[in-house]
């Protein structure tokens, strides 16, 4: 069937809930797979609006891009609720290629859920250890659930908390500052070696997925003088149109180096592109101004030999490659201590869920006080009727403190035991000591009171 993460399991109205995902990325499926199951991002409302319903879930969130596709939901039985999700995902598809379908998926709950998604926002699971787009993906996705009214409180707490762990392990590990992607290697090394590259004449040799990668790179640093040259002057001028670059048959190559500043490389041509006498003889023609070729071609597109020509600074992929290899081993380690933040933070949320169990007997407590409190002002405001307004908004102030200081106490004592048996024991106590009658549903009388306890600050 489908990798399925341990979970608990629990029936019949207990009041305890699962938080539960089930996806595919391009980690573990083909991109067919993919494409055939994912829509547009711009869907994710609508689809999660119809999923919270279809699947009888409590809350639901749906994260769709171009590398997964994944739904995370609440719901009380762990097991149900995950196989529903399954059911929605392959929706229409016929049984043998749903059954096919069915085996690239993976589903968690609980624990590995929480944890699922904190990796997934600090982009552990991506393509690309530590790529930061992701974030803002998993917030748009959340925020489109949320205007959906497809959430619950768990799939809030859940996903805020998420982003929020993200942007402690980007600040703490710099997880994103090592790329490892050859375009980004390349461009970087342009900038250092030229001190900047905004203001350069750049030329880019070759239309392929390298070089479009690299383009956007350079766009990102603001370039925008740069000409595209390629064995097919139509797909040159089809890429360089897109980021507003020049484009030049490979024809007018020799006049395009004596005028470009840096130059990225990589074509599928058989042999050197621009060999050593040739470039010497540009070189000749440049009146003593430094040119820096930056070779991601394999094979090579620039001769090694040409190194040894003045002014000329050459980098190839191997060089490239060290870079990559060497910002990736400092992606492990800054891996290991994302590890360690996510590791405290499933802790957390699960005490912070654990407390939930709770809810409704110190929401009964905290009624009980406000009736208390409410019934002995009353008599009190009766025997003093001489007091100013003012004056007995001060009393009511310092009934609803102590009040509230009374109880907050026990309250804060069993929300840091959550989910030990401690914290069980003292919740029956407090229930037969004050004689609580807690509802079956939470309501909001702690924010209520925490609320009045704020505007009553004394």
């Amino acid at each position: 069937m489908f990798a399925r993460g341990a979970g608990r399991k629990e029936r019949g109205g207990s009041g305890i809930v699962h938080t539960v995902v089930v996806g595919l990325n391009i980690k573990r499926s083909s991109i067919e797979a993919l494409e055939r199951l994912s829509v547009h991002h711009s869907g994710n409302a609508q689809r999660a609006r119809d999923l919270k319903a279809a699947a009888e879930l409590a809350g639901v969130v749906v994260l769709s891009t171009c590398n997964r596709l994944e739904l995370y939901g609440v719901c009380e039985d762990s097991d149900e609720g995950i196989a529903r999700l399954c059911d929605c995902l392959l929706g229409d598809e016929s049984a043998a290629v749903a059954e096919d379908l069915r085996s690239l998926l993976y589903a968690y709950a609980d624990e590995r859920a929480v944890r699922h998604l904190f990796e997934v926002v600090c982009g552990l699971d991506s393509l690309i250890m530590g790529e930061s787009e992701i974030a803002g993906q998993v917030s748009r996705a959340y925020q489109a659930a949320c205007s959906a009214g497809a959430t619950d409180k768990i799939i809030n707490v859940w996903f805020q908390r998420a982003l929020s762990v993200g942007k402690r392990v980007r600040t703490q590990t710099r997880i994103g500052r090592y790329s490892t992607s050859i375009g980004r290697i390349a461009v970087d090394l342009a900038v250092r070696e030229l001190g900047g590259i905004k203001d350069r004449r750049v030329l880019i040799l070759g239309a392929g997925e390298m070089s479009e990668l690299t383009m956007k790179y350079l766009v990102a640093q603001g370039v925008s003088v740069a000409m595209v040259s390629n064995r097919s002057l139509d797909k040159a001028q089809r890429l360089a149109e897109q980021y507003g670059f020049d484009a030049c048959p490979l024809s007018e190559m020799e006049r395009c180096l004596e005028v470009a500043d840096v130059v990225f490389s990589a074509t599928a041509a058989k042999g050197f592109l621009i060999g050593r006498d040739r470039l010497a003889g540009v070189m000749a023609r440049r009146a003593q101004r430094p040119l820096l070729c930056i070779d991601m071609a394999l094979p090579r597109d620039v001769d090694p030999a040409a190194r040894d020509i003045p002014n000329v600074s050459c980098y190839d992929i191997n060089e490239l490659r060290d870079v990559a290899n060497r910002h990736q081993a400092e992606r492990v380690r800054a891996a290991r201590k994302a590890s360690q933040i996510i590791d405290e933070a499933v802790i957390d949320f699960a005490r912070w869920q654990s407390s939930l169990e709770y809810t409704p007997m110190i929401d009964a407590l905290y009624r009980k006080a406000d009736r208390i409190k409410a019934d002995k002002l009353e008599r009190a405001m009766a025997k003093l009727s001489d007091l100013t307004p003012s004056q007995k908004r001060t009393v009511q102030c310092l009934a609803t403190s102590i009040t509230h200081q009374l109880v907050h106490e026990p309250v804060a004592c069993m929300n840091a035991l959550a989910g030990t048996e401690k914290s069980r024991a003292y919740a029956a106590m407090l229930q037969e000591l004050f004689h609580l009658q807690p509802e079956g549903a939470p309501v909001s009388a702690i924010a209520a009171a925490q609320g009045d306890a704020k505007e009553c600050a004394l």
